[in-house]
């Protein structure tokens, strides 16, 4: 039985660290073909260029306006950050610490969603930003983005649960309302568990293209996705910007990811395990 566990695990960690690597090098030869020209791209692509320069970077910058796209995108993802932390954690702290009717069922529900993506339910969506007059606007793609809850409930849920009962009456008897009990002395011990969500949700975020594809049509207004997009629709004129377009959204949230990737798997894992 040992030794079948472990070629499983040889195999898995086989099958992991060719997905990785391949993942690797694609994100490596995008770096390099950033540094290269339009004429060298089309001309020797594989071939080692003759000059490394920061022309491309310069014209993202400068002609193509990539500071607008990326102010779009940052502001995105922070307001809906702190309405899904905001609002996951009062709910994660309400399902975990009290007894209810349908407690099981509202945390079933919430677990559902993992399951159902945004994609599904797009039509309906669409008819109520449309209505409440946010379409072509950052806050509709905030509302959407917020309402993703499962995941960050979830994890928060379980780690309410664990924490010793001994606290909740301490501030109680502290003369502590709820509010401050939570506020004061439940949230800051979630801290572990709210940083791994942040950083899980930030890439996914920074990434999301659907949900501004639909809500967004004024070009001032869309996020480096959508910037991406314009560039690859027609790859061969833009296949410089589209290379260094892609480096700037994509390398820099992987470097934050992997620096705080020992935090956020121990976080992951207070939220994730029940003891």
């Amino acid at each position: 039985m040992n030794l079948l566990r472990a070629r499983r695990t040889y195999v898995s960690s086989a099958i992991l660290w060719i997905y990785s690597s391949f993942t690797l090098f694609v994100l490596a030869y995008m770096t390099y073909q950033a540094f290269r020209s339009k004429k060298e791209l089309l001309s020797n692509t594989f071939g080692w260029p003759d000059v490394f320069d920061f022309a491309n970077f310069k014209k993202l910058f400068v002609d193509a306006g990539f500071l607008r796209y990326f102010v779009n995108s940052t502001l995105i993802l922070t307001v809906t950050l702190l309405i899904v932390i905001m609002l996951s954690s009062m709910v994660a702290y309400g399902i975990g610490k009290f007894r209810f009717r349908f407690k099981n069922g509202l945390l079933l529900y919430f677990l559902i969603g993992l399951m159902f993506p945004v994609q599904l339910g797009i039509v309906p969506i669409f008819l109520l930003i449309r209505d409440m007059g946010l379409l072509n606007s950052q806050w509709g793609v905030v509302i959407v983005l917020a309402s993703g809850l499962s995941m960050p409930v979830f994890l928060l849920t379980t780690f309410f649960e664990k924490l010793p009962a001994d606290l909740y009456e301490s501030a109680k008897i502290d003369g502590a309302g709820e509010w401050t009990t939570f506020l004061r002395v439940m949230f800051p011990l979630a801290s572990p568990v709210i940083f791994s969500i942040c950083i899980i949700m930030s890439v996914q975020i920074w990434n999301q293209f659907f949900v501004p594809l639909i809500m967004l049509q004024s070009e001032a207004k869309k996020t480096i996705p959508l910037m991406i997009m314009k560039f690859t629709n027609n790859l061969m004129y833009n296949i410089d910007l589209a290379m260094v377009g892609s480096v700037m959204a994509t390398v820099p949230i992987l470097i934050l990811f992997f620096i705080f990737s020992g935090r956020v798997l121990d976080g992951v894992a207070s939220g994730g395990i029940k003891g």
